[in-house]
This record gives structure tokens, C-alpha cells and sequence, in this order.
């Protein structure tokens, strides 16, 4: 049923509304943070107990409830799978953002644009930079918000998954930045684990819909040492759409440099190319999975 639950999931997704999953992720980061003032002590050991304290009871609600509805009969345990997933997955909001920006950059509204992106407001960032910084963020978003929880939500049984990858983000975003002391240190490296293979099967799965040997080189060439970093999927993405890109996960980023790729800068064409290999990117994924479900429907 994994396939099914997904495609009916990515439907619900484009037609559910706007405010849904920020809500949804509002009350966590509302739970997370009141752990964070009830634990955070400084200590390592502390945020391992609070990471496992914010984890495990969501996990083991949303697992009783697709429990509950699988023992209902007629088939509903796909139900909580589809609700989970339809809230958690982020991929029209993303084609939603790239249109905006191909329309704002072809209506000439940089300054608006570059304030949307985070630029400096003294330093005017060019044509190029707006487009490539707006194909990172994309890029970021389709990883994290899509193909990443998609891989999860196959792996695991149910709704856990999915649900442990995102709240392990969330997690690894509110606490793992704080280098102050090492309560966050747990959420970084569980958030690190989760996500070092997917995020080299995105990468492999953009050369696969784009410039196959340009992705590769630069995957290879350019983010050999990135352990588990974007960076990853930044370097495949640009190598694949034969444009310059940078990693924008870095500051320095936002002062110029398109450090990644072979091709030439971007210009605004290149926001419509890289909306197809999202759409591409995701038409493959799911003919993978889409095949394991029927050898596994074979083979059971």
C-alpha cells in the first residue's frame, strides 16, 4: 500500500491548505522548546533524554492510531499514513515559490526578491545570484520536504518514518545550532545519520534525470568532504542542470560566489529547468518505489 498511500498523499498535498503544515509544525517546535527550557542543562546526556522525550511519544501515538484503524478492517491502516505524509511532504509550495520568482525576475522587482532570498540590503546581489540562490533553496526544500521523507516513510513501517525524519530535522535545527554548550549535540548527529543516505540518493537521483556525468563530477569533485552536508545535493543539482550554483547553507554564500558546478551562471530560464527535474526526480522515485511494492506484493 505504500505506493498508493503516496500518490494519494501528493494529491491531498496540492489541494490541502496553505496554513496546514506550519501549524502542525508550530506545535511541535512549541513542544521541543518547552523541553529545551524544562532539560536544556548544558549537558550532553540531557539533550539525548529530551531528544527521545520529544520523539518517542509522537511515534507511539501515531503508531496506535494506525494500529487502531488497521484493526478496524477494511483496509483503513493507510489512512493515518496518507494523513501524516499529506501534512508533512512540501512540493507544491515549492513550484509555488519558483513561479513567483521566474515572474518577479521577468517584472525586474530584484530589491524585493533579493529581500525575500536574505540578501543584504547593501549589497545588491546580480541577476545570477537571485536565480541561483532561489534554485538552492529548492533544491533544499525538494531533499528535506519530499524525497527524503518519502524514503523514510518506505523504509519504516507506517506512519514512523516519516514522522521521525521531520521531527528529527525540526529537532536538529532548534537545538543542534546552539554551540554554546552540547545539549543540541544528539539532535545534530541523529539528524546527521538519518539523513547521509537519502541525501546521496537525491543527489544520485538528480544525474539521473539531468546531466549524468557533469552531476557526478562535481558530487565527486566538489563535495567529496561533505560528509552528510547539503552540499551534496547542491553539487549533483548543478552538475545535472549544467548551471553554477552555491551552498547556500553558508553565510559567506550570500556575499556572491557560485563555487558549484561546470555550466554557465544561471539566468532566469534555468527556474523553469529546474522544476522539471524536481517533477522528474519525483516520477522516478516513484517508479522505484511503485516496483518494491509490487515484488513485495510477489513475493509475499
Amino acid at each position: 500500500m505504500n505506493f498508493i498511500s503516496i500518490l494519494i498523499a501528493l494529491f491531498v498535498e496540492q489541494h490541502r491548505g496553505a496554513a496546514a503544515q506550519p501549524r502542525v509544525f508550530a506545535l511541535f517546535q512549541r513542544y521541543i522548546r518547552s523541553l529545551d527550557a524544562l532539560l536544556n542543562s548544558g549537558e550532553r546526556h540531557h539533550g539525548i533524554l529530551a531528544w527521545w522525550v520529544a520523539v518517542l511519544p509522537v511515534l507511539m501515538v501515531a503508531e496506535a492510531i494506525s494500529f487502531g484503524l488497521g484493526r478496524m478492517g477494511l483496509g483503513l491502516g493507510w489512512v493515518a499514513d496518507v494523513v501524516v505524509l499529506s501534512l508533512v511532504i512540501d512540493f507544491k509550495s515549492v513550484l509555488q515559490r519558483l513561479s513567483a520568482l521566474q515572474s518577479d525576475l521577468r517584472q525586474h522587482h530584484l530589491e524585493v526578491v533579493a529581500q525575500r532570498l536574505g540578501f543584504p540590503a547593501l549589497s545588491p546581489p546580480s541577476l545570477s545570484e537571485l536565480v541561483a540562490r532561489g534554485i538552492e533553496l529548492a533544491v533544499l526544500d525538494i531533499h528535506a520536504h519530499l524525497l527524503a521523507i518519502l524514503f523514510w516513510y518506505c523504509l519504516l513501517p507506517g506512519p514512523t518514518g516519516a514522522l521521525l525524519y521531520v521531527m528529527a530535522m525540526l529537532l536538529s535545527r532548534e537545538w543542534g545550532n546552539d554551540r554554546n554548550n552540547d545539549f543540541g549535540r544528539f539532535a545534530q548527529k541523529a539528524f546527521y545519520y538519518l539523513d547521509w543516505l537519502p541525501l546521496r540518493l537525491t543527489a544520485m537521483a538528480f544525474a539521473i534525470v539531468g546531466n549524468f556525468e557533469d552531476a557526478l563530477f562535481c558530487w565527486r569533485s566538489q563535495a567529496t568532504d561533505s560528509g552528510s552536508s547539503p552540499r551534496i545535493i547542491l553539487a549533483s543539482a548543478a552538475g545535472a542542470l549544467g548551471i553554477r550554483l552555491g551552498d547556500s547553507t553558508q553565510t559567506s554564500r550570500l556575499y556572491g560566489g557560485l563555487e558549484l558546478g561546470v555550466g554557465e551562471a544561471p539566468d532566469t530560464d534555468h527556474l523553469r529547468s529546474a522544476e522539471g527535474m524536481f517533477w522528474r526526480t519525483l516520477v522516478v522515485w516513484l517508479v522505484v518505489i511503485g516496483l518494491m511494492t509490487i515484488a513485495a506484493m510477489v513475493g509475499g
